[in-house]
């Protein structure tokens, strides 16, 4: 659930905006592709935590972290994060109401009880952590390529992909990502990731790499014009744009963070996280 160390620029949230307008980010009525969101964690049969039934859960998320959280065109709080948190509430049987907030805000409100849990917002780090429990995770931030329908490439390696160029965002982790592992190939930087795109569908790129949801937008929206396929799957590393997503908690409630965990549970048994992530993600994440 973190969010700050990991680039999203004005830009790229622009981009997103971009994306909520034409409906490609918002949940569809009709999943294009079934796919199977991997296991996080093998849920266990457990029983429900102790807690009152319907007890209310008051949530919190950003309002501006698309598409994890965010304010839909009906003005009613939408997002990954949120759905899931909402389907982990039913699973536990709690009554939860969700409430947007500036990224700045939601920390602090967590910390002065005017919420339960924090939805999007805070990044997992020392601070977050000693104010608040973390749940167990349900999503990770991952990067990913892409390349023309032409392309004859079918593997993203950095041996196959030496002497290729790559489009990226510039002074991005993904940028950063690329100049370590992939210093073979010859790297094109560009202001956002519409450019980078632009670049590989008029062929003055041979791959695109970005963030792996950015990416998957791209290539599935209207601006690619069906021109392009992912490469590969999903990459992931820690040390540069990964991150798992998770809830917090406040830390006076331990047997609410149990709840969510049997919740999150119980809501990737069931099947409702992977409808979720299916309605919002148009092509397979992994």
């Amino acid at each position: 659930m973190m969010r700050r160390n990991v680039k999203f620029s004005t830009a790229s949230r622009m981009f997103f905006a971009l994306l909520l307008l034409s409906g490609v980010a918002e949940a569809q009525d009709t999943p294009p592709v079934a796919y199977q969101p991997p296991l996080f964690r093998a849920a266990e049969e457990q029983a429900r935590p102790k807690l009152p039934e319907n007890l209310s859960v008051k949530l919190i998320a950003d309002e501006d972290f698309a598409p994890y959280s965010f304010l839909s065109r009906t003005g009613s709080p939408a997002g990954i994060s949120v759905e899931i948190a909402i389907a982990a509430c039913e699973q536990a049987r709690l009554a939860c109401t969700v409430e947007v907030r500036p990224f700045a805000e939601i920390l602090p409100a967590l910390a002065r009880g005017e919420a339960d849990v924090a939805v999007t917002g805070p990044r997992l780090d020392e601070k977050s952590l000693a104010a608040a429990r973390m749940t167990r995770p349900y999503f990770r931030i991952m990067g990913r390529f892409a390349v023309a329908n032409t392309s004859t490439l079918d593997s993203a390696t950095a041996r196959s992909l030496a002497g290729r160029r790559i489009g990226v965002v510039k002074d991005t982790v993904h940028a950063r990502w690329l100049a370590t592992y992939y210093s073979t190939a010859r790297i094109t930087p560009y202001d956002d990731l519409a450019k980078a795109g632009a670049a590989l569908k008029a062929g003055e790129v041979d791959v695109l790499f970005g963030d792996n949801l950015q990416v998957i937008y791209w290539v599935a929206g209207e601006a690619a014009a069906a021109c392009c396929r992912l490469l590969d799957g999903a990459y992931s590393d820690f040390d540069y744009f990964s991150r798992n997503l998770a809830f917090l908690v406040r830390r006076d409630r331990a047997e609410l963070a149990q709840a969510f965990d049997y919740g999150l549970d119980k809501a990737q048994a069931t099947g409702s996280t992977a409808k979720i992530l299916r309605t919002y993600v148009p092509l397979d994440p992994w």
